[in-house]
């Protein structure tokens, strides 16, 4: 599952920074996430680049990317996310 992936990246990411997170941190995650959001539900950072606003990207996907970098992690899941949405971000900002 591709939301699995990415918070797969974020813990790797999270333990090279000095985290202690495991299997049943993700574990916990997705149960928060599998919890059964309602249909109409969409994140802050969606509404607003869908607005055209400036969002949270960089903060969110952009510092995930950012510190696996200097970690020497890949994180394609979101390194795609970023790349994908940086001209909208970028577009919002002007």
């Amino acid at each position: 599952m591709l939301v699995e992936q990415a918070m797969r990246e974020v813990i790797a990411v999270g333990n090279a920074a000095g985290a202690d997170l495991d299997g049943s941190d993700l574990a916990d995650l997705m149960r928060t996430y599998e919890s059964g959001f309602a249909p109409e539900t969409t994140a802050s950072m969606q509404r607003d680049l869908a607005a055209g606003m400036p969002s949270e990207l960089a903060d969110q996907n952009g510092a995930v990317v950012a510190h696996a970098a200097r970690a020497g992690i890949s994180v394609p899941i979101h390194a795609t996310i970023y790349a994908s949405q940086l001209p909208r971000e970028r577009a919002a900002r002007r």
